[in-house]
């Protein structure tokens, strides 16, 4: 299986593969974020597979615990979202292998993210992050963790 790492310049081409409630939360504010984000996307055989955002403003519906951390950009962090992989891709590697891959294109760059699944702490951590804080929400707990 031959990856693809690259800048996605068709945000549609990202869009399409993502869970109905992420599109409907990130669809509709692109026009707003497209100019301060990047869409990174992983191909396989010309098909998008994986992917995710980069923000370098507040993301689109922020929690609270994210507008409590939104500090962070004026630190130079960069904000992970949307990071998705398609079910059948699963358990390959492909989402370690995005995040090393945009941590190389913004050499020395540090990143956050937040995380509504507590099992994904772990993921985050072997792949160079570390857990900051966390948050009951009303809806569920979150979890604010950042590049080492």
């Amino acid at each position: 299986m031959k990856l693809l790492f690259k800048k996605n310049r068709v945000p549609h081409r990202f869009f399409r593969i993502l869970p109905l409630d992420w599109k409907n939360s990130i669809v509709p504010q692109w026009p707003n974020y497209k100019a301060s984000s990047s869409i990174y996307v992983i191909e396989c055989d010309g098909q998008v597979i994986a992917g995710g955002i980069v923000f370098s403003k507040t993301p689109p519906h922020a929690t609270p615990i994210e507008l409590e951390y939104n500090y962070l950009f004026k630190a130079n962090y960069l904000y992970i979202g949307y990071l998705y992989v398609l079910p059948e891709f699963r358990n390959k590697n492909i989402a370690s292998k995005w995040l090393e891959a945009v941590k190389n294109r913004y050499d020395k760059q540090k990143f956050w993210l937040t995380i509504e699944v507590f099992d994904l702490k772990f993921f985050y951590e072997k792949n160079g992050f570390k857990l900051m804080d966390s948050s009951p929400c009303l809806h569920s707990d979150e979890w604010v963790m950042i590049s080492e």
